[in-house]
This record gives C-alpha cells, structure tokens and sequence, in this order.
C-alpha cells in the first residue's frame, strides 16, 4: 500500500487528530492503493484559520503576481501530468489516456484563471454629483470552502481554486473522499510552484461532520460544491448567507427530432452516456425520441454500445473502465430492474461483466420501452445508461415530455430544421442546451450551471463567470470638489 496521504495545513503536511486514516480502495483491480487521513472537525478549524492568514498576508498581491503562480501551477501540472494520469486512472478507473486528457486540461483551467484575474477591472460610474469620482473595483471574497466530486477528480477542482487563486481567495478544499490520492497529487503541483503556503488546504476524509463544520463555519465567505443535487441542498442551508456557486445533479434531455440526422446523432448521444462510465453531470440522462426516428435511433445506439470496449485502464483497447463506486452499480441495476418491471427492455447490457478484477465493470447498457413514469426519467442514473423514451413528433408533446423533472443542468437537441430545432432548444428548460452535439459539450470559458428553479444548482462555472463569482464589487466615491469635470 501507498504511503498516507496526509492533510495539508497552511503549507505542511500533517496527520489527522489521533492518526486516523482510512483506505483508498481501486475499483479497478480492488487493490488498497493508499491511507488517507481521516480529517476530524478540529482539522478543519486548523485549515480554516490557516487559510484566513494566508489570505490577510497576500491580499494586497498584484493580480499579475497571482496570475504567476496559476502559470507556475499548470507548468507542473503538465510535467507530473503522465504520472499524475497512472494514479488517476488506478484510483477512478478511467483509461489512463482519458485521465492524461483530463490533467491537461486542468493544467489549461489555470492558465485561463491567470488570465480571466487580469482582465478583472471595474468601472466609473456616472453620477448626479458633479464633484464626485465613482469608482468600481472588485475585490477577493475571503476564505472559501471547496467540495469536489469524484467523476472529473483533476479538472472540477481546478474550476474553483484556480480563478480562487487567480483573484486573491484562500481556500479550503475538500475533495471527493475516494480521490483523495490524486487530490493530494494535484496539492503537491500547487505547492512545487511556490504558491504561498496556506492559501490552498487540503481536506480528506469520508466524515460528513467534518464537511458540515467546513461548509457553516463562520469564517469562511464563499461555498463552492459540484455533486449531487442532494447533498448541494443541505449544504446551501449550511452555508446560507455566504457566497455560494453550487453545479449540481443533472437528468438532462437528448431531443431527437423527427427530422434529425441520426448518423450524427446516434454517436454524440452514445458519446454523452458512455463516456467516462457515464459519470457525468451533462451525459445524456435520458433520450427524447420522436416516435418516426425512434426505433432507428435505438438500433444506433445499440451499435455504438457493441463497439465501447470495457477493460481495464491501463490497457490500451480500453475505451470505458469500471464505474466508480459501489453506489452508481447499484442505481444502474436499480434503474434497469424499474424500466423492466415498467415493460421496458435492455437491447444491450443490462449487467456487470463477469471475470473482471471486480464487479464494477458495467457494460454500457441500452435501455428502451420506456414510460414516463420510470425512475431513469426522473432520477440521475450517473451511469453508463442510455434510455430511451418514444413521444409524439409534434413539439409540444415532445417540449413537455423534455421538461418534465426537476432537473435543468445539460441538454442537447438533434434536428435538421434550424427553426424548429433552435425553436426547441430555447424552451428547453436548461443552463446549457446544445445543438446536434453531445450535451457533454463544454469549454473552460463557458458558462456552465442549472436553470433557475431546478434541483441543478446555482451560480455560472467557467471563465469570466467564475472570476465574478469569486469577488465583489467595492464603490469608490472620491470628493473632488470644486466639481472635477
């Protein structure tokens, strides 16, 4: 096994009180991989108040000088990246290439953060005074409180700390307790380039009073939570007066129009539920098939899953690995065990695989005769699952069928007629809705969150968005009297 993953506190490598620790387990092999500390609530008191100096140290930092050290972070990032990926793909149980793609990327999230800090000016301000100069300014929010999913364990961490870094925060991350060795991987690129101590803290551990003393503690300013829409409502209510940005679960819609291209719609759609074992917020939770192209599509997709080749990570054919946890195996059979009992059928998978290392390894599933009533239309299955459910081909039917749910993260629409197809899209009731791609579709710059009213989260990921999120808006008025202009 591993050496321990220890808590990392204003820039030292500690213990947890009284030594706890607890097992990083991989799904792909079933090998204990590493001991984790297992963070106590005095632990968190500790990384909060390291972060709060931090922060009162370097707030007065140039956004220039902080935008050096997002530099100097993803330089290492890519340098560590292949042997970063290896620890990744062993801890999650995506193919080794996947996680590499992943780091990068990260390493790409702070290079936008450094640069999204510098482009973050104010303005003046007209007013009825003559004599006054008004000024806006945006300033650091304080100490934040991160809480980080499993599935993309690299990249949505860097989502938060890098424009928390880029724009003078402190932070205080938890990360996904089963990603807790990479999570301290990517701790160690932050400290390797010489980012001052304390404004990144690291917290591990499965514990849910710990997390609830991190996310209501009454010096930090901000809560920044991706996960399940769950968990986000009761650490809203925790964290309620603070700044929060909270990119919560997803159910969302693939509409296929009757007039869709289906051969390119049927790969983009595989694409969003099988990708990455289907964990993801944004994967094609459930597919709205106009009844004429409906059973065409199915037959699509059933090819698309033959060709997913389901093994392990480091082997090279590899294109999906095992799922993640225990949890998702169960939702996924949950799932499909409802269609079924609904009259629906598996016309692919349906399973775990047999003979593999554990029982994670899922074939990618295609679920169809579906009604509106199964569980997989209404719940985030976070699962290599693709159901389908056949609706009527005038658009009402098929807009209503697309907002039932009380999720509103991620959508997509296929269609030929530009009008119709963008006439769909605009009332879909979603954050983001692409068009005749995957609904995984997404860059760093882009805003990313759920729809007002959803169980999807609130608060812009991405970008300018998240820089914004992550500051405030001071006003200058100066007195310059007799009248300046």
């Amino acid at each position: 096994m591993a050496d321990e993953v220890a808590l990392r506190i204003g820039g030292r490598a500690v213990p947890a009180r009284e030594g706890a620790v607890y097992d990083a387990v991989s799904p792909a092999t079933g090998e204990r991989i590493a001991a984790i500390a297992r963070a106590a609530e005095p632990d968190v008191d500790a990384a909060v108040a390291a972060a709060e100096e931090a922060f009162e140290a370097h707030r007065q930092e140039s956004a220039f000088t902080r935008a050096d050290w997002c530099h100097r972070v993803a330089a290492v990032v890519e340098e560590r990246a292949p042997a970063m990926a290896r620890l990744l793909a062993l801890e999650h149980g995506k193919p080794v290439d996947q996680a590499e793609g992943e780091i990068r990327l990260a390493a790409e999230g702070f290079r936008l953060a450094a640069e999204e800090g510098k482009r973050l000016g104010g303005e003046t301000v007209p007013v009825r005074d003559g004599a006054k100069l008004v000024l806006t300014t945006r300033k650091p929010r304080g100490v934040w409180a991160v809480m980080t999913p499993f599935n993309f364990p690299v990249n949505i961490p860097v989502e938060y700390l890098g424009p928390l870094l880029a724009c003078g925060n402190a932070v205080v991350w938890r990360p996904a307790p089963s990603m807790a060795a990479v999570a301290g991987a990517l701790y160690d690129c932050i400290e390797a380039a010489d980012v001052p101590p304390g404004l990144v803290n690291l917290i591990t551990g499965p514990d849910l009073g710990p997390a609830q003393r991190l996310v209501s503690h009454p010096a930090v300013n901000g809560v920044g939570f991706t996960g399940s829409s769950k968990a986000g409502a009761e650490i809203a209510r925790l964290a309620a007066g603070k700044a929060q940005v909270m990119e919560l679960g997803g159910n969302g819609p693939v509409v296929v129009l009757p007039d869709a291209d289906l051969d390119r719609a049927a790969p983009a759609i595989a694409s969003a539920a099988f990708a990455n074992a289907g964990q993801s917020c944004s994967a094609a939770g459930r597919i709205v098939a106009a009844e004429p192209i409906a059973a065409e599509l199915e037959e699509r997709l059933v090819e698309e899953a033959r060709r997913e080749v389901v093994g392990s990570p480091f082997d090279a054919a590899t294109t999906m690995g095992p799922v993640h946890t225990r949890g998702v195996a169960d939702t996924m059979a949950r799932h499909i065990a409802d269609g079924q009992a609904r009259g629906g059928r598996t016309a692919f998978g349906g399973g775990p695989l047999p003979d593999r290392p554990t029982d994670l390894y899922w074939n990618p599933t295609v679920l169809v005769g579906l009604d509106e009533d199964a569980a997989v239309m209404s719940e985030e299955t976070f699962g290599p699952l693709a159901p389908v459910l056949r609706v009527g081909d005038d658009t009402e039917t098929i807009i209503a069928a697309a907002n039932r749910g009380r999720y509103g993260l991620s959508s997509a629409v296929f269609g030929r007629d530009l009008d119709r197809t963008l006439a769909v899209a605009g009332r879909l009731r979603a954050g983001q809705v692409t068009v005749n791609d995957t609904s995984n579709y997404w860059e760093l710059h882009l805003p990313f969150g759920g729809a007002p009213g959803t169980a999807s989260g609130h608060g812009r990921l991405g970008g300018r968005h998240m820089a914004e999120a992550v500051t405030e808006i001071q006003s200058i008025s100066v007195d310059l009297t007799p009248p300046w202009r």
